[in-house]
């Protein structure tokens, strides 16, 4: 690492940083843990790692623990003031979650894929299929909840994709790029902006649920009585209701 600062300053300079950083963060947290909106928004993130804890399972490709661990995050990162970080994460657990769907059919495409990146040769169907747009991701998982026989499957798709559309335009650099002052490096935190960011995050993680409910229907039918609160809790009374006609699933 090349430097115009002597180590001293440099080190010097590093622990002044961190020493404000540890302020801001901490005053932060002190305000947003006396907020309703910040401890809804702490229960959502628990009710839906215990709904995904209860549909975990060793051959799901990729494993649900990785998104778990956002969903765990998210308090912390909206409690510190980065509720556009947060934003991004979520875009992540959409994608996590369409992956989960797909890959989980196609164990040979799950082997061929890397850490990021698309594939434009179609002359190489695994690789290609391995890493495509989101959207591909978004209409295989559309078509295969076609024959879901509730419909909630379906709609928690269509309802994902317009939420990232949502979280598309959060964590675009258009508001950004469209400021003459310099944007300080977190967010303010208040009961109105954590209310508002809660709704998004409940219906983020409601849809992502609901969809891998529906694709795990047979882990789903055996939640044991805390694990089916929680999903109750989550999903809210109009799909809790719909729910419980005894159309969910595949099967």
């Amino acid at each position: 690492m090349s430097t115009a600062l002597r180590p001293q300053q440099l080190i010097a300079q590093v622990e002044r940083y961190v020493h404000d950083a540890s302020g801001i963060a901490a005053r932060c947290l002190s305000s947003a843990k006396t907020m309703t909106a910040f401890r809804e928004i702490y229960a959502v993130s628990l009710s839906a790692d215990v709904v995904l804890r209860n549909l975990s399972s060793s051959v799901l490709r990729p494993r649900l623990v990785a998104a778990r661990s956002i969903i765990l995050r998210l308090p912390m990162l909206v409690g510190l003031g980065q509720a556009a970080v947060a934003a991004a994460e979520m875009r992540r657990l959409v994608e996590l979650t369409l992956w989960t769907v797909y890959f989980t059919d196609h164990p040979v495409e799950w082997c061929n894929f890397g850490e990021g990146g698309f594939s434009r040769d179609a002359r190489k169907p695994i690789s290609y299929a391995a890493h495509r747009e989101l959207t591909h991701y978004f209409e295989y998982a559309r078509e295969l909840m076609d024959t879901e026989p509730s419909g909630l499957g379906a709609g928690a798709v269509d309802s994902m994709k317009q939420l990232t559309q949502k979280l598309n335009s959060r964590v675009h650099a258009g508001e950004l790029a469209l400021s003459v002052r310099r944007i300080p490096p977190y967010e303010r935190v208040s009961e109105t902006a954590l209310r508002r960011f809660g709704r998004l995050q409940r219906h983020v993680f409601a849809n992502c649920c609901l969809l891998l409910a529906a694709y795990r229907r047979h882990r789903f039918d055996r939640f044991n009585a805390t694990a089916r609160s929680h999903f109750d809790w989550l999903i809210g009374p109009t799909l809790r209701r719909a729910v419980r006609r005894g159309e969910f699933g595949l099967g």
